[in-house]
């Protein structure tokens, strides 16, 4: 079975956000590419973290 701690699926926005925001440095640092730092990499990964944290959460709907 899955080791699945880090994300049972109930993260707020805000602390998502607080997760990127520690790991800032680490995802600037995966974000050179061929030497040069390419920001639309940072972007992307930043959005796969996000997308990846908020997978199957509970929306409420209106």
């Amino acid at each position: 079975m899955r080791n699945n701690n880090f994300n049972n699926y109930t993260l707020k926005d805000e602390e998502v956000l607080k997760i990127i925001k520690d790991f800032r440095d680490e995802i600037k640092k995966n974000s050179i590419i061929l030497g040069k730092y390419n920001e639309d990499c940072e972007q992307e990964i930043i959005l796969k973290i996000y997308k990846s944290l908020t997978r199957n959460r509970n929306n409420k709907k209106i």
